[in-house]
């Protein structure tokens, strides 16, 4: 089923756009998609907070560092596969120059964009990737310096921060 008609006018007074019209049972699915993230989130906060926090503080500086360079490097993994989501999504706006992209649904009513328009959504879209790889990749380097400065704290700041701490 194709979900784009030619026969509503837009806001700005331009006959005919290109709608992408959203499906009622893909709103459902995401409502109670967001219902279970929500309670995921709230047992995450209630349970397992308390848990991970009692597990990353240990009374061995050495221990409690590297436990905390676990969650670090699974929060840089997390942010690495969005952003690496993000990127695809962008390749797929860039390439077909339209946004939303073919094949995708929406949540609600979309007017479609076509040429440099969806170009540069799809470029935006590609900042904000790199931007959620870099954040990662930086996450990904902050365990080592936290912890020369915890265990060694003689160290200059600036050093570390230079990676010149071993």
């Amino acid at each position: 089923m194709d979900n784009t008609s030619n026969s509503d006018s837009d806001t700005t007074g331009n006959a005919n756009p290109e709608i992408l019209y959203s499906d009622p049972q893909q709103r459902r699915k995401v409502r109670w998609l967001i219902a279970a993230m929500a309670a995921t989130a709230l047992l995450f906060w209630l349970f397992a907070l308390p848990a991970l926090k009692h597990w990353v503080d240990a009374r061995d500086v050495k221990v409690m560092t590297q436990r905390m360079g676990l969650v670090y490097y699974c929060l840089s993994l997390l942010l690495l596969v969005t952003g690496t989501y993000a990127a695809w999504y962008a390749r797929r706006i860039l390439y077909a120059s339209q946004f939303p992209p073919p094949g995708s649904w929406v949540l609600r009513d979309t007017r479609l964009l076509h040429g440099d328009q969806a170009r540069a959504r799809g470029w935006w879209v590609v900042a904000c990737a790199v931007s959620l790889m870099l954040i990662a990749a930086y996450i990904a380097v902050l365990p080592p310096r936290i912890d020369a400065l915890l265990i060694d704290p003689g160290v200059q700041h600036s050093a570390i921060l230079a990676g010149q701490h071993g």
